[in-house]
Order: C-alpha cells, then structure tokens, then sequence
C-alpha cells in the first residue's frame, strides 16, 4: 500500500462493510488499466482446474515427488454449497503434471479446501468429508486405498503423523464464512461460548478424541472487555516443527461483522496455556523454530507488522518494517529458516506479489506477480498462499490469473543455498 491507501485503511478497518466497498469500487477502476497478467522471475507451471488451499501445510510428499490437490471439476467460482464436491488427489511425473484421483469430498473451502495434508513420511494422507450427520477425516493411501475414518474433521496433523487437532467447522461457517463446512452440526451454534466443544486432540492410530478444552474454557481464560456480548470460536491450528506445541486463533465476533482475534499457543495436553502480546488483530502464521513464530498482526503499540513471536514470552521483534505494508500468507522453508515466502493480496491492479524474505539480511525479494479477475474475491478469492516443498527448491500457490482458478509451481532451483537470486 502506499501513504494514501494506508491512511485510507486504518481510516476505515474498523468497518469491514465500508472497508470492502472502498476497495472494491477503487480496484474496479484501476483493474480497468491494460496490463500483463502475470510477470516472474523463475518459470511456472501452471495446473488449470485445480488447487490446494492454504499456506500453512507442505503438499508436497516426503521425497517431493509428489503434490497433493484438489480438482474442482469444472465448478463455478461460488461458495460451496452442500451438494458440491471436489476431487482429492495427486500430481506426479517429472514435472508433476499427471494428476491421479483418488477420492472426493464435500467438506472443503477455497481458502483452505479440506485440509488436504500428508500423514509424516509416510504414503499415507489425510482430507475432510461429510459423513452420518458429522463431518470425518478419511485416510488413504497413494495406492487408493481407503485406511481409515477418524470421527472428526481435522485442521492440522503434527509431523510425525500420529495426533491431529479437530475443532467444530460448522460453527467457523457460521461465524466466519468461507473457511468451515456446510455439513455437520454444532449443538450449541446460537451459545456465544459453548463448553460441548473447542479443540479436540486425535491419536490417528487409535482414532481417540480427547478435549483439550472447550470454547467457554478458552473465553474464560484472561478475557478482554470486547469479548462481552461476542460470539467465539476457535480455528488455525498449527503444530511447531517438534510437535511438541500448536498454536490456534481465539476469535470472537461482535456487532455481526467485526471480528476479534487473539493468538494462544498449548502444549499437546492442553496444558501450559500462552497468549501472545498482540492486539485485537492476528491474521496469518508460521513456525520459524520450536521457539519462535511469525505472524501478520497488531501489536500492543498499535502497530499492524509481521512480528516474531518467542514462544511463552513476552519477548517479540517487527521483521521487515521498511519492506511490508501490508498483510500476506508465510511459510518458513525448513532447511533454511532464514527465509519465508509470503504474498500480498490484490493491490490496486489487482496484482498479488509473491516474495521472498531474508530475515537476517532484511531482504525483501519480489518474485512475480499475479493479476487476479475481478471475480475472485471475498469467500471465492483466491490468495497465492505460497508453500515450499521439503528442499525449498519449488514454491508452489494457488492463483486465477489465467481467469481460472489453478495449482501452481514456482521453481527456484538452489537461489536459498547459494544467495544467487534473480530479480525483476
């Protein structure tokens, strides 16, 4: 954002209806301009017709020959509706263009689609569905083979692929539309803080559920004035590299549209509770370490930043402060922590960035950028969301810029190891 489309956004951001109407008019002018649809530095592949979802999860299988997606097929750019369903599986070959269905599903979003993920090292992973009146995560082999049904849908599974975490995604679509399931059911969907649910912990092997703690729990736990009245929930779990620890949201949700977002992190008993110093607003995040996070967010001086968390401290540093004005979707490439790759959402063009980030050296490098049409916006959008495979030689996101929603790869060869990074 530049000075005037920063002034304009902390002017109107306690408004989401006034904030979104402004945007929308303003890039409806300027998506008007002649422009490329898409410039990059390293050479894409693009795969029409399908996608993956969200950032926070490596689709790529442990020997990166693999990339896990969701075929649409052929559905139109709405939001899903109970009768809609998607294909799961995977693309292979040598530049993994060959998909290969396995399974379909009704649970699934496209900000987040139906938690798609591997199960650890394994040839095992693990989607979302709809099943008797709740909703279920399956599991399946790369063979096709069925392995599986856990009685509840996941959000996030640790590394090794023994525990998952599972919140309620009927009551997120109520309260925050466009990342839960229009199937299964919440008991207690009108309770501003409901003790039958919260975060569930799940051994896969055994398929036993146990409650960490409810919603009612976690709203009682050091609450805020803003929280009176408000209707909670919690969502974006996400297990450190040791899987020792996760992190998820506590939202509340007041006056119909403002919403409120606290960030907590747990061990996996539920125990040892921390809520990090942020301020009203924590949007995206990503491990760097077992002891450190990053996460687009208000601090408590009032400032919206990418900041680095230590974890069960107070201590936190804003990374990039020159470099970002705006929020975006990071993920760490593991074998060089140093770096994350991040995006922007559509600016006045309508061109999302995609970047790459040297913590230490406080580089910002803009790899290319992707005009998305004006139709993919609010629940249908469809943000780059960048993911690293296992090497951090490929980057693979999400984009429309061909005018069609598609599962795209970025590769970068060996720039993170050698520091020989092209630019614009």
């Amino acid at each position: 954002m530049n000075k005037l489309e920063s002034f304009i956004y902390q002017a109107v951001k306690h408004n989401p209806r006034i904030k979104n109407l402004v945007r929308d008019v303003y890039q409806v002018l300027f998506a008007m301009m002649p422009g490329p649809a898409e410039k990059s530095v390293y050479p894409v592949t693009v795969r029409e017709g399908f996608f993956f979802g969200f950032h926070d999860k490596i689709p790529w299988s442990a020997n990166n020959s693999l990339l896990l997606a969701h075929g649409y097929n052929n559905l139109s750019n709405h939001e899903p509706t109970p009768d809609d369903r998607v294909d799961i599986g995977y693309f292979q070959g040598e530049k993994a263009t060959d998909f290969k269905k396995i399974a379909t599903t009704g649970c699934f979003n496209w900000q987040q689609g139906s938690m798609l993920q591997w199960l650890g090292s394994s040839d095992r992973f693990i989607f979302n569905d709809a099943g008797e009146g709740s909703n279920v995560a399956r599991i399946f082999n790369t063979q096709g083979q069925a392995e599986g049904v856990l009685s509840a849908a996941v959000s996030a599974v640790d590394p090794m692929g023994n525990k998952a975490l599972s919140y309620n995604f009927t009551r997120l679509q109520r309260y925050f539309p466009g990342y839960g399931y229009m199937h299964g059911n919440d008991p207690e969907i009108e309770e501003a803080t409901p003790s039958s649910h919260g975060i569930s912990v799940i051994d896969i092997q055994k398929n036993l559920s146990t409650k960490l703690f409810s919603v009612r729990d976690i709203a009682s736990f050091h609450p805020e004035k803003s929280m009176d009245g408000a209707h909670h929930f919690l969502t974006h779990c996400l297990f450190s590299p040791s899987g020792q620890r996760f992190i998820f949201f506590h939202r509340w949700i007041k006056d119909g549209n403002f919403i409120f977002t606290r960030m907590l992190s747990s061990d996996t008993n539920g125990k040892q509770l921390h809520i990090f110093p942020t301020r009203d607003m924590v949007s995206h995040i990503a491990w760097q370490d077992d002891s450190h996070v990053l996460a687009y967010c208000r601090s408590r001086e009032n400032k919206d930043a990418y900041i680095i968390f230590e974890d069960m401290s107070e201590v936190h540093q804003v990374i990039g402060a020159d470099d970002f004005s705006s929020d975006g979707h990071p993920s760490f490439a593991r074998k060089y922590p140093e770096w994350f790759i991040t995006d922007t959402y559509p600016d006045r063009m309508r061109r999302s960035y995609l970047i790459l980030y040297n913590i230490l050296k406080e580089k910002r490098v803009d790899l290319g950028f992707f005009r998305q049409p004006l139709q993919y916006k609010e629940a249908v959008r469809c943000d780059l969301h960048p993911r690293w495979n296992h090497e951090g030689t490929i980057i693979c996101f999400d984009s429309a810029h061909t005018g069609k929603r598609a599962l795209c790869t970025m590769d970068i060869g060996n720039i993170l190891s050698t520091g020989m990074i092209n630019t614009f």
